[in-house]
């Protein structure tokens, strides 16, 4: 992949504080959903209607399930959260880490962040970041390594290149 090339696109790059204060505002509504369902699986999991009718009812059982898999689900969400509210967007490095702002290019150009936790995609200044975990397939390909440097991702299509343009 040729340098010149990036030089020439003029790539819009997103600040990475409102790419965090994105991330915070998914986190949050998530997080009052989550509230709001295991208020409703708790609900269900002590209501007189739930009691088992015989031996095999399970409905008690698998209601107290579902409330105890959103209460794992919120603690996970807040610890996320508290780690954003701690997290400074002027850290930098020069290699690759949690916390990083990238930009990657395989056949199109992509911005990523790289989090303690990934899944979903924000849309900060129109521009798409995705949000990566360092367990990712894609995330373990870029930790440790520095702008202009290349990695692997096993993909359902094969193994795909990417290159690392910039980070911030």
């Amino acid at each position: 992949m040729a340098h010149d090339r990036h030089i020439q696109m003029n790539v819009q790059t997103p600040q990475k504080s409102e790419v965090i204060s994105a991330i915070m505002a998914a986190i949050c509504s998530e997080l009052d959903a989550a509230e709001r369902m295991a208020k409703n699986a708790q609900d269900e999991a002590t209501h007189s209607d739930t009691k088992a009718e015989g031996k095999y009812d399970t409905r008690a059982t698998e209601a107290s399930y579902l409330a105890r898999g959103q209460a794992q689900r919120i603690l996970n969400l807040r610890e996320l959260k508290s780690w954003y509210e701690r997290f400074s967007p002027n850290q930098t490095a020069s290699e690759i880490r949690i916390g990083a702002l990238v930009l990657i290019e395989n056949e199109d150009q992509e911005w990523l962040f790289l989090a303690p936790a990934g899944g979903g995609k924000v849309i900060v200044q129109g521009i798409p970041v995705l949000v990566v975990s360092p367990t990712s397939p894609m995330g373990r390909g870029m930790v440790d390594i520095e702008v202009g440097e290349s990695f692997e991702v096993d993909t359902p299509r094969g193994v795909v290149e990417y290159e690392i343009v910039a980070c911030t």
